[in-house]
């Protein structure tokens, strides 16, 4: 492993580290996806923080976190067991992201759990966000292509209409395959044209409209504070 990798890794585990001092006894808490929420995870089954029930965004988070011995519980049955009026139904949900700008705006779905980490996300009172300083970025798309869930059928019609947007939109694949995530569908990799970068909100609401679009990677208010390590061992916190 390169040291830049060596650093990358140190300064996750760093921020996923401070993020977790939000966790406390008894809470509802959602789990990421992705190369950091791992870190995350490991993290959290070492604390041994009594009486979590986790939710993870991912069939890879969920095996994950029961093999580290951690109570999860699918979102689907939380709703079956209703908390106190006015409560959300998940207290905190950490997770990483692929770019934060400086209004706390994300990309995220590098991991393929795009559609679950929002619908988690947006249940959850605060959503608090694990990165390097590497995922910090001044507009959204500067590093990383928008990654966009689509329903299958319809698939290549519906990737020839996300082109009018972006002309190297592309399916991303898995090896030879077409990637599909826990849901059964598809993912485009849709690099943002600059006439976009300064419009988020209005790239969202355009996408959407599209029908065979299922979500996108776009998390434009549901982040309330971030933890960024830093290569040289600090933490910055960001908090909208």
């Amino acid at each position: 492993m390169s040291s830049l990798s060596t650093a990358k890794q140190q300064a996750r585990r760093q921020a996923a580290s401070r993020a977790l001092d939000l966790v406390s006894e008894g809470m509802v808490l959602g789990l990421g996806t992705g190369d950091t929420a791992e870190h995350m995870i490991r993290l959290l089954a070492a604390r041994c923080i009594p009486n979590l029930t986790c939710i993870p965004t991912s069939v890879r988070s969920e095996i994950l976190a029961k093999q580290l011995g951690l109570h999860t519980l699918p979102l689907d049955l939380l709703a079956a067991n209703p908390r106190e009026k006015n409560l959300p139904s998940i207290d905190l949900t950490i997770d990483g992201a692929d770019e934060i700008d400086p209004q706390l705006q994300l990309i995220k779905g590098k991991g393929g759990a795009l559609l679950f980490e929002k619908i988690v996300a947006q249940q959850s009172g605060t959503l608090a966000i694990v990165a390097d300083q590497d995922k910090m970025v001044f507009r959204l798309g500067q590093t990383t292509s928008l990654p966009i869930e689509i329903v299958r059928f319809g698939a290549p019609q519906t990737l020839q209409t996300l082109q009018k947007h972006s002309q190297e939109a592309t399916f991303r694949r898995k090896g030879s395959d077409l990637y599909c995530t826990d849901s059964g569908h598809l993912i485009v990799d849709f690099p943002i044209e600059e006439t976009w970068q300064e419009t988020p909100e209005l790239l969202h609401q355009t996408l959407k409209l599209i029908t065979g679009v299922v979500e996108t990677g776009l998390f434009l208010q549901e982040a309330r504070i971030a933890f960024v390590g830093n290569f040289d061992g600090t933490v910055r916190i960001i908090e909208k």
